[in-house]
């Protein structure tokens, strides 16, 4: 934690309903300038309550939350982009993102060139030009998340909350748009927090994991010490995925051991291929040598005096030898 540097703080801050035990107890927490923090936890941990808490959306059952900012007016100290549906398909992308600028503007509700400015700054930052006339109804979920993520953005404030803004997106838009946090932080100095899923991209671009932990409390520290540490391990008790490599275990059902000679990601790719095809990954005693050449571009694989151009191929002859 950065405490010079912190935007957000909440001293013995203890989350929940009323009518309950509390989700989280007695957390001291701080979220930093230029800092992406990534929340994590199982499902019903209790994530998007924190989330809604820290915004001020949601009565806290004990303990404070700090937002240091030189403005009063809570909108233009934090946004939020949470996972509530729109209702109003027919408004168009422009539309929604103007809506930001609202907590800016006077009784005649029009837009200034300082608006105009701030809405462009969020267009060109979200790459979402081409979708300003669309209606919402007509853009992708991919798309939306932007344009929710532009609409945040108008309002310039230093903390921008999402909660699960990768949720039903395909691999693409996932990246597309936790790549977008991070440089959005490290580039405009805000603190962004993110409750998410995403444990393989949170573990690639956050600069801090808050990790939801045993007895009401939450783990924090940089992805790698968490990895390390068997924090992660701990807390989702991993089913035959194994972090440190980021791989799912597969057990061999074939009695023949491997050997892969070369190097990069053809070798690393090949090992995985034998692997998921229940051969043994072996760097000695092996029955089988495989060499990964790499030539202009092309991975030729060389086993047993014969040269194969794809894996495919490769696997089906080793199959001959070990159904």
């Amino acid at each position: 934690m950065h405490p010079d540097k912190s935007l957000l703080k909440t001293h013995n801050l203890s989350v929940g309903y009323a009518t309950g035990q509390p989700l989280f107890s007695a957390l001291n927490l701080s979220l930093a300038k230029g800092e992406l923090v990534c929340f994590m936890g199982p499902n019903g941990v209790g994530k998007s309550t924190l989330l809604k808490t820290l915004a001020g959306l949601q009565p806290a059952l004990g303990g404070t939350v700090t937002i240091d900012s030189a403005v009063e007016q809570p909108e233009k100290k934090l946004s939020v982009v949470l996972t509530d549906r729109i209702t109003a398909t027919n408004m168009t992308v422009s539309e929604l993102i103007a809506y930001g600028r609202y907590p800016y503007l006077d009784w005649s509700l029009k837009l200034t060139p300082d608006d105009k400015a701030a809405i462009t700054d969020a267009v060109n930052r979200t790459r979402i030009h081409y979708l300003l006339d669309k209606q919402l109804s007509q853009i992708s979920d991919g798309q939306l998340q932007l344009a929710m993520i532009a609409r945040a953005l108008v309002q310039q404030t230093p903390l921008l909350l999402l909660d699960e803004p990768t949720a039903h997106l395909d691999l693409n838009n996932r990246v597309e748009i936790m790549n977008l946090l991070r440089e959005l932080a490290h580039e405009t100095g805000k603190g962004i927090l993110v409750a998410t899923h995403e444990l393989d991209l949170a573990l690639q671009t956050a600069d801090l994991i808050w990790l939801a932990g045993r007895n009401n409390n939450l783990l924090t520290g940089i992805p790698e010490d968490l990895v390390l540490n068997g924090a992660f391990d701990d807390i989702f008790q991993f089913k035959g995925f194994d972090l440190k490599t980021g791989k799912v275990f597969h057990k061999p059902w074939r009695n023949m051991a491997v050997t892969v000679r070369g190097n990069g990601h053809e070798a690393r790719w090949t090992k995985n291929a034998l692997e998921r095809n229940g051969f043994i990954i072996s760097d000695s005693r092996a029955d089988i040598l495989i060499e990964v050449m790499l030539a202009n571009q092309q991975v030729t694989w060389v086993f047993g005096g014969n040269s194969f151009n794809s894996l495919d191929k490769l696997i089906w002859q080793l199959r001959q030898l070990n159904p």
